[in-house]
């Protein structure tokens, strides 16, 4: 379990999300593409869920290729341990602010996952980014880091981004699960 939870984290690391614009406001274009990354992510659309990485993640990971080759490396490993994506879901946006002409905000995610005799549910938040005044949205996870870290990884991030406190991932045992 100790090896799933570091997994979860290190894979909410790889970030997340640009997709084409939807119709609409710019909340409403976040949560369409943030539930298209989600999608991909609970599907092992890896090519797809690769496309939703922030750039400055991209280009930190050697390029798309290399990005992707880690992405796939990561879940495989998982997938070894017996472990399965169920769904990825979102919560409600918090204010979004706008900083060196992009808008920023942090948006909840919860990821649940088919373990050995039930369900682990992960709650995380992510960071929102538009580069485009809310067309497009790139996700970055945070998990375990504070803005002052994640602003050394993505200098652009505004300093008043309010990252909550993790919480530890809920498990939900089977109930036809043998003993």
């Amino acid at each position: 379990m100790k090896n799933l939870i570091a997994i979860i984290m290190f894979l909410s690391i790889i970030p997340v999300a640009m997709a084409q614009p939807a119709s609409g406001n710019a909340q409403k274009n976040m949560l369409e593409q943030a539930r298209a990354m989600g999608d991909a992510f609970v599907a092992g659309k890896y090519e797809e869920f690769a496309r939703y990485t922030h750039p400055t993640i991209e280009i930190m990971m050697g390029g798309k290729e290399k990005l992707v080759a880690e992405i796939i490396r990561s879940f495989e490993e998982i997938k070894a341990e017996g472990v399965s994506f169920v769904k990825a879901e979102y919560g409600a946006p918090a204010p979004m602010l706008v900083y060196e002409g992009q808008l920023q905000c942090t948006i909840p995610q919860m990821i649940s996952l088919k373990v050995d005799g039930g369900v682990v549910t992960a709650n995380s938040v992510l960071i929102a980014v538009s580069m485009d005044n809310g067309s497009n949205w790139y996700f970055l996870d945070p998990t375990g880091n504070d803005i002052a870290t994640m602003r050394k990884v993505v200098p652009t991030l505004s300093p008043k981004l309010v990252i909550p406190v993790s919480v530890d991932p809920a498990f939900e045992p089977d109930e036809n699960a043998k003993p």
